[in-house]
């Protein structure tokens, strides 16, 4: 993509573009903001009257390295991934990093942890967290 900011013009338009620099930082710094370690993964979040689903996005994860905590309000997952050469080898160029993150997330009602279920294919991680008895609607018969 062009900016006029980066081109050869780019001393003349300083003046009128004071923030170039700025802008010129932050698109160099946008591709590399999936790789981040700090970055929390993709997640998407469904409610059903039943519970919850998360989708989570993590790409290059093994099974045994995810933790998933359930407690009370909060579904609580950690995820560690290490990166290393092969033996013999050596790295010219290392797009993909080691990272460990852990999130926490907080939902408006209790969990049922005994009937939570999680599954992890193609890099998603797929999390079925049941909301408590107690919190899950009920029909009332009128009589």
């Amino acid at each position: 993509m062009w900016y006029p900011w980066t081109s050869d013009f780019a001393p003349s338009l300083n003046r009128l573009f004071p923030f170039s620099d700025i802008i010129r930082q932050l698109d160099r710094a946008r591709p590399n903001a999936a790789l981040a370690p700090d970055n929390d993964p993709v997640t998407t979040l469904l409610e059903t009257p039943e519970g919850y689903e998360f989708r989570i996005e993590v790409p290059g994860v093994a099974q045994k390295d995810l933790t998933l905590d359930v407690h009370d309000m909060t579904l609580t997952l950690s995820a560690r991934r290490g990166v290393k050469a092969r033996d013999g080898w050596s790295t010219h160029r290392a797009e993909r990093e080691a990272f460990a993150w852990k999130h926490s997330f907080s939902l408006p009602t209790k969990l049922d942890a005994e009937r939570t279920v999680a599954n992890l294919k193609d890099g998603i991680l797929t999390v079925k967290v049941a909301k408590a008895p107690e919190n899950q609607p009920r029909r009332v018969t009128i009589g």
